[in-house]
């Protein structure tokens, strides 16, 4: 009687069952990386509206609004009526979302803002008429809040996580605005006479505020950081303050809650009270 026998290749099992013990690693880490953070805002407490922009809406030529989201704190809404105007491209969304959670969980008022701006001319017409789209943006804003009975107050700070500059100049024309805080803003040519500009017309305009990370990516020194410092630090230190975050990169991975707090810390007691008690 001939019996077969089958030899089995252990090396070659183990060796497959590590590489897919490898690769649910490499799966999970992955996981953690893309949905670290929620889709929805966790703290229950928070109204969230949305606007889509239709082609009737807005029939601007300088000021492009793809989307809106209003953010409010429900269970303290007697309490803080501060608006934060959050002004974003579609990058760096759940840094967004993070910071907005927290100022709304805090108690302020988020109104995000996904926006496009052109570049304004010097002209007196182009610049009266980005003044014009931007003021209707805002007024069509409060005139929302005020058929939902929502109590508002008409004057906020810009919040701009983007790299590129807002036209800090036209919109520095809003009396109603208190200040703006930038977030690892991108200092080229452009943006580098923006801020000339600013400086040129600031004398009794609100501040501006900068948040950088020291690093851009790895160990490379965020080279914005440093051309703030060259170019405008300590010439104009009344007119732009800065903070910066030594351990972060230039997303803050891990550091939100340190630009959370700083945020708060700006718009409560440097920006707000110092309005109050000039």
């Amino acid at each position: 009687m001939i019996y077969a026998i089958y030899y089995i290749d252990w090396i070659f099992i183990d060796t497959i069952i590590i590489i897919l013990l490898l690769l649910l690693l490499l799966s999970v880490k992955l996981f953690k990386r893309t949905h670290r953070w929620r889709y929805s805002f966790s703290n229950q407490a928070l109204e969230h509206f949305n606007f889509l922009k239709t082609k009737d809406s807005f029939k601007n030529q300088l000021v492009f609004t793809k989307k809106w989201s209003f953010i409010r704190n429900s269970s303290l809404n007697e309490s803080n009526n501060l608006l934060v105007l959050m002004i974003s491209n579609y990058r760096k969304r759940k840094f967004i979302r993070i910071l907005t959670e927290g100022l709304c969980t805090y108690g302020f008022n988020v109104l995000n803002l996904k926006v496009k701006i052109n570049n304004i001319s010097q002209k007196v017409g182009t610049r009266k008429n980005f003044k014009n789209e931007w003021n209707f943006i805002i007024s069509t804003f409060i005139e929302f809040c005020e058929r939902k009975n929502i109590k508002i107050e008409p004057t906020y700070t810009v919040v701009s996580p983007s790299k590129s500059l807002i036209s800090l100049k036209e919109i520095f024309l809003d009396d109603n605005i208190k200040g703006v805080i930038l977030i690892n803003p991108k200092l080229n040519k452009q943006n580098l006479k923006n801020y000339i500009n600013v400086i040129e017309e600031i004398s009794s305009k609100p501040q501006v505020y900068n948040i950088f990370s020291k690093y851009s990516i790895s160990l490379f020194k965020n080279y914005n950081f440093l051309r703030f410092l060259r170019k405008f630090y300590p010439r104009y230190p009344d007119i732009f303050k800065f903070s910066t975050i030594n351990k972060a990169r230039n997303s803050f991975k891990n550091y939100e809650t340190i630009v959370l707090s700083i945020l708060i810390d700006i718009i409560e007691n440097k920006l707000h009270n110092s309005k109050k008690n000039p």
